[in-house]
């Protein structure tokens, strides 16, 4: 269908709509588990959506299925709309008008293969088949009109914003917010469509088809630009105003000089693909890398914490690499950072694709290696002076070694369902927990991590608390009891993750499970079995016996863990984020060479 836009100068925002719309007032729309699956799903694969055949209804197999349902049916034609009168807007600035201007004599004819938007002029689009009209719309759905957040309204009111990436050339990337209001929507109108849609990424599919052919003669701003669409006498109107809410004051190069840190300009990046919000996998003289953007302008600070924390943690081998900043041409501001590319994704995918859509389980000696792994990656960050504040599944990435790494360490905050029972009467209470995130909550949250791993459970936000490791589950005992300490109540029973990281057993001692010590044997009587420790034990050979003292943090070994008392801990406060003295130097730039051993200190 063909639509132009009568343009005229873009105007300011009332003030009445711009405080509305503050971000305060929004809050995130949640993507269901079954869409998040979709999409990721639908990243990893990277396999080009096949229009000849129906998708899937299950939205956990494919995210274009959320998109509509292409045909496969002989070649159809999209029909033609009528134009429509218009009439002016009140109360709203004028801006741009989008009208339909589709004659009922415009004649369509079939193309031989599907184009994108940059060399498809509006009498093109006519000679395309449906089908060949959803891949297009589907490819630039991809790459062009980038879904990025949803908000709906606290107050509960009809209204949703949406934030979209509109790459409208290589290196020209436009920030964009949509408003709308679904009150007193006209009946077959965009907004009427959207009520009735279910899928956000199915809302922003519709837009962008409503909008996409008068896209070219919109004014964008430099900076944030907001279209309010509006429908007043079937006709859909464009107000095209600066979204002052969204204007995000990005840092000075000389805000992250003290890193020494490599700057990359973004014309020197090349876009890939969109991985998820505002984060994206790109192309750095011929490197995969991942680039994560400053969302908005409220995370500046949460995104100088995460380059600051990144760039100190470069000498450890269970966080993800960090490889620099993004700046723009000019070198003068920070837009974003780079970080390693994790070729098999997010942890909670892989055990959703393995354990619960697969047949297949995940083995114990890839859940130990990834367990320590994780356990060691949280005691670098904790050990470095930082908190990393959303310890999700889905923040911990696996690469193409089989490795596990963590990721977005900026102290956000954590989702519905991975918060500490602590934080839980403050939550009921409507209080912001940001300030109570600390090494106390990254533990608890470790809990949930071990336990899932355990489990094989991608989603154990949503199981019943408490968390429970019975003897039914298949695992050694420390393994067990490693995640009933971290999943203690009383945040000062959580042992650091330095101190965890000594429960692990050493890789010449046997791993059995269901046992947390060796089988028993015959020792000097003048010795206690807890001051041997038994190496390379094998059932039918002689084990190498030595004598050691056992450390003093060890007196659960050997007999089931229980709270013991408080006494010797500190005082009972919610943590804020306290965090150990560094023993590392100051400057990681040269910090390349293998980890250290740990120092296992006495706070806890």
């Amino acid at each position: 269908m063909s639509r132009r836009v009568v343009p005229n100068l873009p105007r300011a925002q009332t003030f009445k709509r711009q405080q509305s719309e503050r971000r305060t007032n929004l809050a995130p729309v949640e993507s269901t588990p079954d869409e998040r699956r979709a999409v990721s799903v639908d990243r990893r694969s990277q396999v080009p959506r096949d229009s000849s055949t129906q998708p899937h209804a299950d939205p956990r197999i494919s995210a274009p299925s959320l998109l509509g349902c292409p045909h496969d049916e002989a070649p159809r034609y999209v029909p033609p709309l009528p134009s429509l009168p218009v009439t002016p807007v009140e109360d709203v600035p004028v801006g741009i008008q989008l009208e339909k201007m589709v004659s009922k004599d415009d004649e369509v004819t079939l193309a031989d293969e599907c184009v994108t938007q940059d060399n498809l002029s509006t009498a093109d689009t006519h000679s395309l088949t449906i089908s060949q009209y959803d891949a297009m719309i589907h490819d630039e759905l991809e790459k062009t009109w980038i879904l990025n957040l949803s908000m709906h309204f606290r107050d509960r009111s009809r209204r949703e914003k949406f934030f979209v990436t509109y790459r409208e050339q290589e290196h020209t990337w436009r920030r964009v917010t949509i408003s709308l209001d679904y009150r007193n929507a006209p009946l077959n109108s965009l907004e009427m469509d959207l009520i009735h849609t279910q899928y956000q990424r199915e809302k922003s599919a519709k837009i962008y088809e409503a909008i996409r052919e008068s896209l070219r003669d919109i004014q964008f701003y430099d900076t944030v630009t907001n279209l309010k669409l509006q429908t007043t006498d079937g006709r859909l109107h464009v107000h095209v105003v600066e979204d002052g809410n969204e204007i995000i004051p990005y840092p000075t190069v000389a805000q992250v000089k003290h890193l020494g840190c490599k700057r990359i300009r973004e014309q020197d990046i090349l876009f890939d693909s969109h991985m998820s919000g505002f984060v994206y996998k790109v192309n750095v003289h011929g490197q995969t890398l991942i680039k994560k953007e400053i969302p908005s302008p409220d995370t500046v600070d949460e995104f100088l914490y995460e380059v600051n924390a990144l760039n100190r943690l470069r000498y450890s081998e269970n966080v993800i690499r960090f490889h620099g900043v993004v700046v723009d041409d000019d070198d003068e501001y920070v837009k974003g950072l780079l970080i390693s590319y994790a070729e098999q994704g997010a942890l909670i995918d892989i055990i959703y694709d393995n354990c619960k859509d697969g047949e297949f389980d995940i083995p114990w000696s890839t859940r130990k290696k990834w367990a320590r792994q994780i356990v060691e990656g949280l005691s670098d960050i904790h050990d470095s002076g930082f908190v990393q504040g959303d310890f999700t599944l889905s923040n911990i990435v696996i690469d193409e070694n089989n490795d596990a790494k963590i990721i977005d360490i900026n102290r956000r905050g954590c989702p519905v369902g991975w918060e500490p029972p602590e934080v839980t009467p403050l939550i009921e209470c409507n209080q912001r927990i940001s300030m109570y995130i600390g090494v106390k909550s990254d533990l608890y949250q470790l809990g949930m991590v071990l336990w899932a791993l355990a489990m094989q459970e991608d989603e154990p936000e949503a199981q019943g608390r408490p968390l429970i490791l019975g003897p039914e589950v298949n695992i050694p005992d420390w393994y067990r009891q490693m995640a009933e300490i971290c999943l203690s109540d009383d945040p000062r029973l959580r042992l650091q993750a330095s101190s965890l990281l000594e429960m692990f057993p050493s890789p010449s001692t046997r791993d059995d499970r269901g046992k947390l010590n060796p089988p028993s044997m015959s020792v000097d009587e003048d010795y206690t079995l807890q001051q041997y420790l038994v190496d390379d034990y094998h059932p039918d050979s002689h084990p190498h016996i030595k004598t050691v003292e056992p450390p003093s943090e060890w007196s659960y070994v050997g007999r089931p863990y229980a709270d013991a008392s408080p006494v010797g801990y500190e005082p009972y406060y919610y943590t804020r984020g306290r965090s150990p003295p560094s023993p590392l130097p100051s400057n990681y730039d040269r910090c390349d060479s293998p980890r250290r051993p740990y120092d296992i200190s006495a706070w806890a």
